[in-house]
């Protein structure tokens, strides 16, 4: 999930601006709110006149910048080993017979918590986990 809302949030980033402009267009239009020729240059504080369109002032120092800030945030709060944390204990998930369930993840999940899982541990954990598998593709086909 983690990955994927900072993948949204870059598409939006991308190519959000044009897409949300029309609805914001139709709103102020029932709103009866005056609208922007996005083409003319931008006027800012002070009724200054700039060498800047309105589009390029609305899209690029607003928009694009308060997506890049969200995205800067979440990556603050989800740092790459977080969101492999999340990632890897996603395995270990019981939903739908464990559907989830990964060998490789739960291992990499083991090598991220050295201290509980040293060398002979994590060759342990490997065997453990093969029978694990078996037990339970045992069962499921059994339940069917």
């Amino acid at each position: 999930m983690v990955r994927g809302t900072m993948e949204a949030l870059k598409a939006l980033r991308n190519t959000g601006f044009p897409s949300i402009l029309p609805k914001v267009s139709s709103i102020c239009l029932t709103q009866n709110i005056d609208i922007l020729d996005m083409e003319e240059l931008y006027v800012g504080a002070r009724n200054r006149k700039t060498t800047k369109t309105n589009r390029f002032h609305f899209e690029v120092e607003i928009f694009q910048t308060m997506v890049d800030m969200q995205l800067i945030e979440y990556q603050y709060r989800f740092s790459e080993t977080t969101t492999q944390l999340l990632e890897y204990m996603g395995a270990l998930s019981p939903c739908d017979s464990f559907a989830q369930f990964d060998k490789s993840k739960l291992l990499k999940l083991g090598e991220l918590y050295r201290y509980d899982f040293d060398d002979s541990h994590m060759i342990d954990l490997e065997g453990q986990l093969d029978i694990f598998i078996t037990l339970s593709s045992k069962m499921s086909t059994s339940l069917v």
